[in-house]
């Protein structure tokens, strides 16, 4: 069975994202004053005494808002509390009760699910009694913690633990075959919208605002019998236009991701085009050794001819001729045009930037391209290939055991790049060559 999950619902500023990054031991959800900085629900895992947990840390709860995102955020709140098994409502021990501390109580003792009360930011005994006035939601007594410092966080784990239906046991997820999906680009071309289109279920707020997305939500999800885990990312912005610390840290997070990641989607707004910013991102994916996908979006709204996608493909190529080895694809999201075909690619490329050569297929393939096109002769030295052998894979990387490795030319190792490609495929996968002293 799977992991049990937790989720930490309250209103905005009362700490839930630190006391989700001190249980999970990482910087996952942003930290900021700024008052609902987290938006969408964030999940994480964790392991507490051999017992592992997946925790939700949600967005800031505002049950009477008429502002769009905070009614997505209250969205995704309740979709959190659906998938959990223990539900944690989380309050300011230094604050009065708000209404909205009220209704989210009612709404714990109407969900029918365990739940504990906790008061954070009682830093020392002498602040403990300023929880007592909680007792008032009719939750029980406050479990007072401080997620800053952490004190009383092991004690309210073990309560946890103690909670965890009997029905439900830990077992270890099958992540060996687990391919990770990144969705990557520039703010609001449709990153999260594809997600939702995939998955089938808002998992990530979409509006018309760009930035709506600031932190890295996954999901994971069966396509043709292979788990994806797959992950809608922050948009990434060129570094003179970050106004703030938020999209700081939400653009180191991206590149995270992509670091992560075994296959990054690319996604493009079709009627901005294939820019330098664009260019920079697709280049990061294939610097970092990651499959990719280039996806535009939005193709539903710029006027075509016979010629459109041709002239959009030579564009691109022209500013990054690498971009030939990697899938296009053309979609509309908001009009559910070929949106099936992004996850069918994905799965492709997966393959490629799995794929496993043998060393026999490797020394024909030498002996095959060295007879086609012999190695230029360097600085009076003739240059020899004597053999080669895949040594990794996801990427593919490729050592080639030479007499003079620090002299091949670029040319050559693009030629073999090439002639890889033609030879075992390898689309939409960087592949890397190390010439090596034999």
């Amino acid at each position: 069975m799977a992991n049990p999950t937790l989720a930490i619902l309250g209103r905005p500023n009362v700490g839930k994202s630190t006391l989700f990054n001190r249980f999970v031991g990482k910087r996952v959800s942003i930290v900021s004053p700024i008052e609902g900085v987290t938006r969408d629900r964030i999940h994480g895992e964790m392991d507490w005494c051999g017992h592992k947990m997946n925790v939700i840390d949600t967005g800031g709860y505002l049950p009477n808002s008429d502002d769009v995102i905070e009614k997505a955020v209250r969205f995704q709140a309740e979709i959190a509390t659906q998938e959990a098994d223990i539900l944690l409502l989380m309050v300011d021990a230094r604050s009065e009760i708000t209404s909205s501390d009220r209704v989210l109580a009612e709404y714990m003792l109407k969900s029918e699910k365990p739940f504990i009360l906790v008061a954070n930011k009682v830093d020392d005994v002498l602040h403990e009694m300023d929880s007592y006035l909680f007792y008032e939601l009719g939750l029980g007594e406050p479990f007072v913690v401080s997620a800053v410092s952490g004190r009383n966080v092991g004690d309210l784990l073990d309560k946890i633990v103690e909670m965890l239906p009997a029905s439900i046991t830990n077992t270890d997820d099958e992540k060996e075959d687990e391919i990770k999906l990144a969705i990557v680009g520039m703010p609001n071309v449709g990153k999260s919208s594809l997600m939702n289109s995939i998955l089938q279920e808002e998992k990530s707020i979409v509006t018309d605002i760009a930035g709506t997305t600031r932190d890295s939500i996954d999901s994971y999800f069966k396509y043709y019998g292979k788990t994806f885990r797959i992950i809608d990312t922050a948009g990434l912005r060129r570094k003179a236009k970050i106004g703030d610390t938020i999209e700081f840290y939400s653009t180191v997070r991206t590149n995270r991701v992509i670091i992560e990641c075994d296959v990054a989607i690319v996604m493009l707004d079709a009627s901005k085009g294939f820019g330098n910013q664009d260019r920079d991102i697709a280049r990061l994916v294939i610097d970092k050794g990651k499959g990719l996908v280039l996806v535009v979006n939005k193709w539903d709204t710029i006027e075509k001819d016979t010629h459109t996608v041709k002239k959009y493909k030579d564009a691109i190529e022209h500013l990054f001729k690498s971009m030939e080895h990697y899938p296009l694809l053309f979609i509309s999201v908001k009009n559910n045009l070929r949106t099936w075909k992004v996850m069918e690619v994905a799965l492709k490329v997966s393959e490629e930037y799995s794929r496993k050569v043998s060393t026999s297929q490797v020394n024909e393939f030498i002996a095959n391209a060295t007879a086609k096109y012999p190695p230029p002769a360097v600085g009076g030295k003739h240059l020899k290939i004597k053999y080669g052998t895949q040594v990794h894979h996801s990427p593919p990387v490729f050592a080639f055991f030479t007499n003079y490795p620090e002299v091949f030319p670029v040319s050559y190792r693009r030629y073999l790049e090439n002639q890889l490609r033609e030879s075992f495929g390898f689309y939409g996968s960087p592949i890397k060559i190390s010439f090596r002293k034999k």
